[in-house]
């Protein structure tokens, strides 16, 4: 494959961006990205308009100086995430294990799962550190996979993918639909996400923060058609220590959609529903912890669409 001239430069900076990570102890890794989430929120405001729209479509009782507020901590929790998935492909599952926390409720969940030998679908959305359950449950000897976004420099892209799979977490691209059924059959805990804007193409419109927005149907229709458990994780940053997380895990039950009457059409729409209400429970105790720079609400229904509220 040919690469442009550009694709060379975005690769030297994301390798020594890379490598400082490395480096760098965890905490400092944390520090110095809240620094400069700080920094470039106070100049810059990345998508601003975005934000403090999603944020008012939300919370519309809320004080405009609240929703300034979350959007802050906002830019801080999103920029720090960020560097934390570059630094956990480094670490050994011994030093994951002393930053990631999990209630035994879920952690024998999880186990239960994996012991059915069906593999799960883990869903979920741009919401804290999300990419913690999967390394935890790696951890755990859990085979976990994350299904990620394709992109354009596949210099770049193939400097994310090979640590994170020698970090032991299996990387599917979408539309890699044959290796996500292969992991699926070989007992792997596949992870997507699937709170962003979705078309009508790839999506059903579902009720979040009492607003129709449409939401990628796939995690849904995987589990539904092939009977595969379904869970969603909740990653909470320590207000303590702000290199721990608190995990916990949550079974999305579908067997009433299962054997309900309805057509499979709506069976889907129906459990997007439920996680997408799971997520949204979620976000309203934490809202600080959720990516509102997301155009979530971007399609708009028309009077074709169909519509759970």
């Amino acid at each position: 494959m040919r690469h442009r001239f550009s694709h060379y430069i975005e690769y030297i900076v994301m390798l020594t961006f890379q490598t400082a990570i490395r480096i760098m102890p965890l905490k400092c890794v944390v520090v110095t990205a809240d620094i400069l989430a700080v920094l470039i929120g106070s100049v810059f405001k990345p998508r601003n308009k975005v934000v403090m729209q999603n944020l008012r479509a939300a919370f519309p009782d809320m004080e405009k100086d609240e929703r300034k507020k979350i959007r802050d901590m906002s830019y801080r929790n999103i920029l720090i995430s960020s560097f934390e998935s570059y630094k956990y492909m480094f670490l050994t599952p011994a030093q994951k294990l002393k930053y990631l926390i999990v209630d035994k409720v879920s952690s024998d969940l999880l186990m239960s799962i994996n012991e059915e030998g069906r593999g799960c679908i883990v869903v979920g959305g741009h919401y804290g550190f999300f990419e913690a359950g999967g390394h935890y449950a790696n951890c755990q000897g859990i085979k976990s996979s994350y299904v990620v976004a394709n992109q354009k420099n596949k210099l770049t892209e193939r400097l994310i993918d090979i640590p994170r799979e020698r970090s032991g977490i299996l990387v599917i691209h979408r539309k890699q639909m044959a290796k996500l059924f292969r992991a699926l059959k070989d007992n792997y805990f596949v992870a997507l996400l699937s709170d962003q804007n979705a078309g009508r193409k790839h999506g059903v419109f579902v009720s979040f923060f009492n607003m129709p927005a449409s939401t990628h149907k796939n995690p849904a229709v995987i589990s539904l058609k092939y009977n595969i458990p379904m869970l969603m994780v909740n990653t909470v940053r320590d207000k303590d220590d702000r290199t721990k997380h608190n995990l916990s895990f949550t079974k999305i039950g579908f067997d009433d959609i299962l054997t309900s009457d309805i057509d499979f059409e709506d069976k889907v729409r129906e459990l997007v529903q439920r996680y997408t209400s799971v997520l949204e429970a979620q976000i309203r105790k934490n809202p600080e912890h959720y990516w509102w720079i997301h155009k979530r609400f971007k399609t708009r229904p028309d009077k074709n669409d169909r519509f759970y509220k």
